[in-house]
């Protein structure tokens, strides 16, 4: 290979190394900026949860997962003695029209 060649191709491998090392350069950067916005989002919410609680967290929110549990039971023990009432009507009400309907064929 001659003298300039060589030159030519070591100059080429430069601008190749150094466009590379600028796009390195560029996300290495941004990465800085994300790690930093994380760090504070990390910590408003660390503000958030932690702000005021004389309790942890987990224990108030299975407390109240507790509470709202016995809400729907008793809600479904409503319900089902609603579902008792409404069976119980509907065979009084077939029974007093198949009565109704007996007198009617006897007038």
């Amino acid at each position: 290979m001659s003298e300039a060649v060589l030159i030519a191709l070591i100059g080429g491998v430069q601008a190749v190394t150094l466009g590379v090392l600028g796009i390195l350069a560029k996300r290495v950067g941004s990465v800085r900026r994300d790690t930093s916005a994380v760090r504070e989002d990390t910590a408003a919410t660390r503000e958030q949860v932690v702000n005021h609680h004389t309790t942890n967290l987990r224990v108030e929110n299975d407390s109240r997962h507790a509470e709202t549990a016995g809400w729907f039971r008793e809600i479904r023990r409503d319900i089902g003695g609603i579902r008792e009432e409404l069976r119980g009507l509907r065979t009084d009400h077939r029974n007093l029209s198949t009565r109704v309907d007996r007198m009617k064929g006897r007038s």
